[in-house]
């Protein structure tokens, strides 16, 4: 039973000196490499959003996004153009509408999506723009 006690501390003692050893400030996690130290996750708010390819009137949409993009590299530090998406939504005669989008993605330090849907009633024409938010972590 003695032994085994002595086992038992010697394994904690050497545990303690390990953990010592890679001792790590606020804010920061050990990555894989062994001692290697890198900050720890931002939180963020990450945002979804659709825009229609094609304004209402029928116009093509196209000549606006690189404004978009300033506009979303300005207030959000970036972005992430997805591409293509189909989606539709309920008119309220029952009928499903469908369109083609062009989804985005960003985050950013705070939420946006207030103004992000701002831009877009204003520069897409969209009355009910589509605009997801949520929180997340950026490594």
């Amino acid at each position: 039973m003695r032994r085994g006690m002595v086992v038992m501390v010697a394994a904690c003692v050497i545990l303690l000196a390990a953990m010592s050893a890679f001792a790590q400030t606020p804010g920061q996690v050990p990555a894989q490499g062994q001692g290697t130290v890198v900050q720890a996750s931002e939180q963020v708010v990450i945002h979804f959003f659709v825009v229609p390819r094609v304004l209402p009137g029928g116009k093509e949409a196209a000549g606006k996004f690189p404004d978009l993009r300033k506009f979303l590299a300005k207030t959000a530090g970036g972005y992430s153009q997805l591409g293509s998406c189909d989606g539709g939504s309920l008119l309220p005669s029952g009928e499903v509408r469908a369109e083609t989008n062009i989804c985005f993605m960003v985050s950013a330090p705070r939420d946006v999506s207030a103004e992000i849907a701002a831009y877009l009633k204003t520069h897409f024409e969209n009355k009910s723009p589509f605009v997801l938010s949520w929180p997340g972590s950026r490594h």
